[in-house]
């Protein structure tokens, strides 16, 4: 069986969760979540755990599953403790980001500006003019979020300019040699 599945999740006091087949229910007042798992899994909730373990072992990679769904619990119930952020750091001259309810506009050196409409859970703000923070409680929207909004100005190898994850080195080449 899985090293990672075989591990149980601890459930904080202020979330709720509720077990019916293969669909766990989680609260902690403000959000409600479903997961539903994979068919040949099975979830228990005892002690404030929860356990997820193979329904037949002879199933060929049935453990590769119960670890999957073991991990996206565990990002479930992190995200509804703590949100998940991730920060985008925009580099180059005339280049900046506003947000106005719930649409990031991006000014990104193309002759018009670019609008992204944020989804449900996902919150945009700025510590720094060049600084953007996505945060929400889903770790794979924020991910995906971040990504797309990444795509549309890639960083370039010259000079560096465009969006890229904060910290993150990008490999840069040397220009022409006269």
């Amino acid at each position: 069986m899985s090293r990672v599945g075989k591990l149980p999740v601890n459930v904080p006091d202020n979330i709720k969760v509720s077990v019916d087949k293969n669909i766990i229910t989680f609260d902690n007042g403000k959000v409600k979540k479903t997961y539903q798992i994979s068919s040949g899994v099975k979830a228990e909730f005892a002690d404030k755990q929860i356990k997820l373990s193979a329904i037949d072992k002879n199933v060929p990679d049935i453990s590769m599953f119960v670890g999957m769904d073991r991990s996206n619990v565990k990002n479930i119930v992190a995200g509804l403790q703590t949100a998940f952020k991730t920060i985008l750091e925009i580099n180059g001259v005339g280049y900046k980001a506003s947000v106005d309810k719930a649409v990031l506009s991006l000014t990104l050196g193309y002759s018009h500006e670019i609008l992204y409409a944020l989804p449900n859970g996902i919150t945009a703000a700025f510590e720094k003019p060049n600084l953007i923070i996505i945060s929400g409680d889903d770790k794979v929207l924020v991910g995906q979020v971040a990504a797309e909004i990444i795509s549309f100005r890639k960083p370039e190898p010259y000079k560096g300019k465009g969006v890229k994850v904060f910290g993150k080195k990008i490999l840069r080449k040397e220009g022409k040699k006269k």
